[in-house]
């Protein structure tokens, strides 16, 4: 099992493809055995690093809080390891908070950067509804005769992708064989919910596609509206009709947006 010891954590990896490298950084809670199967296509053209971020998965648990910051030094860590000097970055959801911490604290490892249905945080950000948000806090006590992932689905899916796939999803949710513990998603979710670094995007200058899900209710796609217009030179692409997760919903267009905009920050 490829692991790596980065500070006092260890991280679990893996390395798929060939190409220039594209490292892949997961949302809360979800491990390399949740990764959308988007990633496949990805790995046709590209060298894709995966892991599971500390306290999901096979990666280790340290005592003590976690925060965007510590995760994204633990990144850079784990670069380091692989001998990966820079790479292009795709963050998803609270991967996509460590994505910009990344690049702003270490931007000379970062080539490009791509931002999926996430937010900068803080006072300036869009947060959920009061449904999404109850529903939200049942992910760790869910109701009578309902399992988390049915709760994680209906914050992540539209109901009719939902009841056109739940076979497929309850397939792929019974072959997790490392489920994220209760304590890994509590200390994951304080770690985001105190993430903010609105003030600073101007400071990324790497090329940055913001993607979202016009339906996204757990990251409502004004928070991209909000990364875009902070970060000089940015793209914004919004999937229409997607949820949260649009990746999945909109495979095909999500997959041609990012291959064809690492393609052109390639040739440029």
């Amino acid at each position: 099992m490829p692991l790596v010891h980065v500070g006092k954590v260890d991280l679990y990896y893996e390395l798929h493809g060939e190409g220039s490298t594209l490292l892949m950084i997961n949302g809360l809670g979800s491990s390399v055995e949740m990764w959308s199967p988007f990633w496949k296509r990805l790995a046709e053209r590209h060298r894709v690093v995966l892991f599971d971020n500390v306290g999901v998965g096979r990666s280790t648990l340290p005592e003590g809080p976690l925060t965007i910051r510590g995760m994204a030094e633990d990144t850079a860590g784990l670069l380091d390891a692989l001998h990966i000097q820079s790479t292009h970055v795709y963050g998803a959801s609270m991967g996509g908070m460590i994505a910009q911490q990344l690049a702003l604290d270490y931007p000379q490892r970062v080539r490009a950067l791509i931002l999926g249905m996430t937010t900068c945080g803080g006072p300036h950000s869009i947060l959920p509804g009061p449904d999404t948000m109850a529903r939200m806090a049942k992910v760790g006590t869910p109701p009578p005769g309902t399992s988390v992932a049915e709760v994680l689905w209906s914050l992540v899916y539209t109901p009719e992708f939902l009841e056109a796939h739940r076979t497929e999803l309850v397939r792929e949710a019974g072959a997790i064989r490392f489920p994220t513990t209760t304590k890994g998603y509590r200390l994951q979710a304080e770690a985001a919910m105190a993430f903010n670094v609105y003030d600073r995007l101007p400071e990324v200058r790497v090329p940055t596609l913001v993607m979202a899900g016009s339906r996204d209710e757990l990251m409502p796609p004004g928070n991209a509206e909000i990364i875009a217009s902070r970060i000089p030179g940015a793209h914004l692409r919004v999937f229409e009709g997607a949820a949260h997760a649009f990746t999945r919903e909109r495979q095909e267009e999500s997959v041609g947006a990012l291959l064809g905009f690492l393609e052109s920050v390639e040739k440029s």
